[in-house]
């Protein structure tokens, strides 16, 4: 997408939420304490930045607000991590699951695995969800690979996402749980004994699944693969089984990658996965020569533009190969957030053909993880 293209569609989108007929009851009340007619004064993305910061309020009021009229679909709800305070909620219809089939197409290039059991035509009766397509359906009898999700379910994205790809790619989908929003609590109040005790029960978890399921796929925070990792069972059957690995949630140093896929797993594929409710999932792309970076994420644009900024003046883009805060927007007729800066640095790497948006490189707290607690997630 054009930098063109990309104001053109900013306006599409603008028209869409500040029109009495399609708008959400948020915006179009919204509009009346706004100091500029969205309507005509928005002529593209540079504009976006004339909106107030929105998002804190998103905390605060009815889910079903955001819904624009002018959709005529059934509706979730999602929420935050809730960090830094109560969760930011966001409605979803059918846009994150356009982004899960972008996440899948992109898993392939990486060589991820994928079920090659028979499955029956399309056409074949049984249950399947409607968003996705007709998707894989298995034989009776047919041996069925596993995937094993070690995340955030309940009212996270993230479970749902991970569930919805299980199914995308022919396997059986496992979990367990996990409430981040205890473990993040354990660590801010200095209960670091009563969070390693938790880390160690996730881990037992994990190892019910792994001694029993032919798990292929794995997906799981930075620091819960550490522990599976130093637990030697949990450790042999993930070397022994698993071909694929999904990391996502937490930071990962470049030489913690290095270790796990060139040491620790060297069988198996590693992507990572950038993203969080608001902003859906920046997958890692596949590496390219010249690459300054070995894990550069590439946001799923247009419904979501991402850019580094400069946190002294968002309205500035870094130049390529710096490091800024990460500003997100959202421009989908479901959802329309003008613009929210993350707590994260990056550092901006140019998006080949397009001049719009950036992908990035080395994620993590913009404060160095002294003040935002990451914990297992």
């Amino acid at each position: 997408m054009t930098p063109a293209e990309l104001d053109a569609h900013v306006r599409e989108i603008v028209r869409w939420h500040f029109s009495p007929d399609t708008g959400s009851p948020y915006w179009l009340r919204k509009a009346a304490d706004l100091s500029f007619d969205p309507l005509s004064e928005v002529r593209g993305f540079d504009d976006l930045a004339r909106f107030p910061a929105v998002a804190e309020e998103w905390r605060y009021i009815p889910a079903g607000d955001l819904i624009p009229r002018g959709c005529n679909a059934a509706f979730d709800v999602w929420e935050t991590g809730g960090t830094t305070g109560p969760p930011t909620r966001i409605v979803d219809a059918e846009e994150r699951t356009r982004g899960i089939l972008r996440v899948d197409r992109m898993l392939d290039e990486h060589g991820f695995p994928r079920s090659d059991a028979a499955t029956l035509p399309v056409d074949s009766p049984g249950p399947r969800d409607p968003a996705l397509g007709p998707g894989p359906i298995h034989r009776a009898g047919t041996s069925r690979p596993a995937w094993l999700h070690l995340g955030p379910t309940g009212p996270h994205l993230v479970g749902t996402n991970v569930a919805r790809l299980a199914r995308l790619r022919g396997m059986l989908y496992h979990t367990v749980d996990l409430d981040p929003r205890w473990v993040k609590r354990l660590y801010r109040e200095g209960r670091a004994d009563e969070a390693r005790r938790y880390t160690a029960h996730l881990v037992e978890q994990a190892l019910a699944v792994l001694r029993t399921q032919q798990v292929e796929a794995l997906s799981a925070t930075p620091p819960l693969l550490q522990a599976l990792c130093e637990h030697p069972e949990a450790y042999d059957l993930l070397a022994a089984r698993v071909k694929g690995i999904i990391w996502f949630g937490t930071s990962l140093s470049p030489e913690g990658l290095r270790l796990l896929e060139d040491e620790l797993l060297p069988e198996a594929r590693f992507v990572g996965w950038y993203g969080n409710t608001l902003m859906g999932i920046a997958c890692q792309r596949p590496r390219r020569e010249g690459d300054a970076h070995n894990c550069v994420f590439s946001p799923p644009g247009p419904a979501a533009v991402v850019r580094v900024v400069d946190p002294q003046n968002p309205a500035r883009r870094v130049a390529p190969g710096e490091a800024g805060q990460v500003r997100i927007s959202l421009l989908n007729r479901e959802l329309f957030l003008p613009w929210h800066l993350e707590r994260d640095r990056a550092v901006r790497v140019a998006w080949p053909g397009s001049a719009a948006w950036d992908e990035l490189a080395e994620v993590a707290p913009l404060d160095g993880g002294g003040a935002r607690v990451e914990g297992v997630y």
